[in-house]
């Protein structure tokens, strides 16, 4: 018998990401990526977006990408512009590194597969906003 968990419980991640080129990221993330759109939305008001699920079905990580116009109430200067730092980057996890490395050869620029101090093997290439994407995969046993 499943527990439910506790009333305090972080139950799932959703990572948000504010495009400056909507359709550019969309078929990056679905094309390139090969990610699957869960839900679409258009709210109307100058926002839309895709949100996708990343691993197996029931699992719990998904990712946004969303379009906010100046004239949604929500907007930022910063939405339109590109990544400028790399704070942040997205960090995918696959069990075959050598297989995402081979598929963007001729589409998308990469470098790798780099073998890491620790043991990972690491893919990292930019999404059209800039954004740093390093699909990894752990140390083969």
């Amino acid at each position: 018998m499943k527990k439910d968990p506790p009333v305090n419980s972080l139950l799932s991640l959703k990572t948000v990401i504010r495009t400056k080129d909507f359709e550019a990221s969309k078929r990056f993330y679905t094309q390139i990526l090969g990610l699957e759109i869960a839900e679409e939305y258009n709210d109307g008001d100058g926002s839309k977006g895709i949100i996708m699920r990343f691993g197996p079905e029931g699992s719990n990580a998904f990712l946004e990408i969303s379009e906010i116009k100046e004239a949604h109430d929500y907007y930022q200067e910063a939405f339109g512009k590109s990544f400028e730092n790399d704070k942040t980057d997205l960090q995918i996890r696959t069990n075959n590194v050598t297989y995402w490395a081979d598929r963007l050869k001729e589409k998308w620029a990469a470098r790798g597969p780099v073998l890491r101090p620790w043991g990972s093997y690491y893919l990292y290439l930019r999404d059209p906003d800039g954004l740093q994407i390093i699909i990894y995969q752990e140390k083969v046993k």
